[in-house]
Formats: structure tokens, sequence, C-alpha cells
């Protein structure tokens, strides 16, 4: 049976999504004068206290005082190198890079969605939490070959065990959301196959999230997707594994586009995405990689599409260009946490 309290705060923060504006002006690329090194540190922490929790011990104050530097970065500049940096890999770590990166997606989203500090809190919390029952099935998680039907039930138990590890230190209303993650809209998710507006609210947010840090990073089995692929793929499970209404928030969050994506400009220059504008899926704030000539544009410069409706995105770079970009330039910052 629910807890009708726990409808309430689900409540209180669908009241603050449906109230967020959505034709807010466009997010800058500025906020605090904040170097590259200032975020890559904020970033190395974070995966630190990912790992120390996963390999030594629970540490409630050091998990809260991390993910409240990852929430006061996004407060000051919705759009900063973190989100960046969350598209680094990892060889040998997977479920601590996965994790740094929930974390970073899930904050940016939260806040994106203009909820109350104490809410993205927590839903950072929540995102650093839901997967360390992974860390006792790994040899599974990581398989190169399709799992066996005995295989995916001991899978489908990671968010309970998750749960389990962290209620001693954290709230039912995040431990409850922890064990929401990997449920589905229309209820033919796990473990307690919920729907709808049984799923906690927090738990839709982390789970969009969760479900595009996987796309976007590469597994034993497969490559990396695009975050533009990963989008399309993210869209097709509307009404099926994620809610609409959260869904569209999303979309408007990162738009068509994904920060991070790389993209061909009708003036044949190619840039990345570094930012987006609400309710304009393909007018997004991009930096020129390459000129016209395919060299390098060293100026930095920053274009918002908004601003010049004869400039727009052709499409995005074919991913043969997109590895030798990515390699050479790093406009991501560096490939690998490590």
């Amino acid at each position: 049976m629910t807890d009708p309290n726990e409808n309430n705060k689900n409540n209180s923060i669908e009241r603050q999504i449906k109230s967020s504006q959505d034709g807010q002006d466009s997010y800058g690329i500025g906020g605090p004068a904040r170097g590259a090194a200032f975020y890559r540190s904020i970033h190395v922490d974070l995966y630190s206290a990912v790992r120390f929790c996963l390999t030594t011990n629970i540490n409630k104050e050091a998990i809260e005082q991390i993910v409240e530097r990852v929430v006061q970065a996004f407060q000051e500049n919705p759009f900063n190198d973190l989100l960046f940096l969350a598209y680094a890999d990892a060889k040998e770590d997977y479920l601590s890079v996965h994790i740094t990166s929930d974390v970073i997606f899930s904050v940016a989203f939260g806040v994106n969605l203009g909820l109350s500090r104490s809410d993205v809190m927590d839903i950072a919390v929540c995102a650093f939490c839901h997967d360390f029952g992974m860390a006792d099935y790994l040899s599974l998680f990581q398989k190169t070959t399709k799992l066996t039907a005995e295989e995916n039930i001991l899978i489908q138990k990671h968010p309970q065990k998750s749960a389990e590890i962290f209620k001693p230190f954290f709230s039912d209303k995040i431990i409850n959301a922890v064990i929401d993650i990997h449920e589905q809209f229309d209820g033919n998710g796990y473990p307690m196959r919920k729907a709808g507006i049984e799923i906690s609210t927090i738990g839709k947010i982390v789970a969009i999230c969760d479900a595009f840090v996987a796309l976007t990073h590469s597994r034993k089995y497969r490559k990396a997707f695009s975050p533009y692929e990963s989008i399309k793929m993210i869209i097709k499970q509307k009404d099926i594994i994620f809610d609409p209404k959260i869904l569209k928030k999303f979309i408007n969050f990162l738009s068509i586009y994904p920060i991070g994506s790389l993209v061909y400009l009708n003036t044949g220059e190619t840039a990345i995405i570094v930012g987006s504008n609400p309710n304009k899926p393909t007018r997004s704030i991009v930096r020129i990689l390459l000129n016209i000539k395919r060299e390098v544009d060293r100026s930095n410069r920053l274009i918002n599409l908004l601003d010049d409706p004869m400039l727009y995105i052709r499409g995005c770079v074919d991913s043969t260009e997109e590895a030798e970009i990515l390699h050479f330039l790093k406009p991501r910052g560096e490939n690998e946490i490590s």
C-alpha cells in the first residue's frame, strides 16, 4: 500500500516541475568565472567518494558534502564543464564512473526543473546510492553475451540491495526512490512492477538520467552511443519506460542535440553543443571546433543559434569523424578518468 505521506512529497516535487517556467530566458554559459580545474576537482572528488564508498565504507557526511558541491556548481552555472566530464569512461571501473555521471546529469536536470535545493539534494543522493547493489553482480553486468533468465532475476535484485545498504543513512523518501529507478511507466519494470503515478518523481528523474548515461558510455559488448543517438532511443520509450511528462522536460533540458553532441552547421563549420534554449530543441548554443576549411578553430567562439535565424544545425557529425575529433581535440575534456 502506498504511503500517503510519500504521495504528498511526490506531489510537492510535481508542483514545482509544473510551475517551472517553460518560457524562461535561454541559459547562459556564464555564471561565476570558474576555470576548468574547478570543475575537474569536483568531478575527481565525486568519483573518489563513489570509489571509497563502494570499496571501503559508507560515509554519509562525505556523500552529502560532495553532492552539495555538485548542486552548488549547477545552481551557479546550469551548463558547466561537469556535463562534459560526465562522458568520461574508465576501462576497468565502469560502475564508479556510471554512478559519478548519474549524479552529475541528475543534479543538472533537477536544477533545470527549478526544484528546491532540498529536493535536488535528494535527487543527487538517490543517484549516488541506487546502483551500489550492482557491485555484487558486476561479473553478470559486464558479460559480453546475453543473460540467462536466472541471471536476469539475480541482477534485478540490485535495487533492493542498494536500498538495504543505505537505509541506515538516508530518509525513506530517498530509499523508496532508489528502489524505483528500474520501474517502468507501463508497469513492466522491476522490482515491484509499479506503474505511472505509483513510481516516485525522484525515481523517474534519476531513471531517465541513468538511461542516458548508460547509453552514452561504452560497455564490454558495445561502443558508446552518441548523445544524439541516445536521446532518440530514449524518446522511443515514451509511455513505455518513461513518464511522458518527465521525458518532455528532459528533452527541454538537453534538447534534441544534447550537450556534448558534435554537429555540422549550415556554414560548413563543425561545432560542439554547449547549452540549450528552453522550448527550442534545435536552437542550441554551440562552440566552433573546425572552420569551413576543416581547420581547428582556436578562438573558442560561442554562438547562440537563437540569436541568428540564418544559422542552423545541418546534422550530427558522422561516427568516424566524431571519434577523431574526440580523440585529438578532446572538446569534452579527457576521454577517461585516470
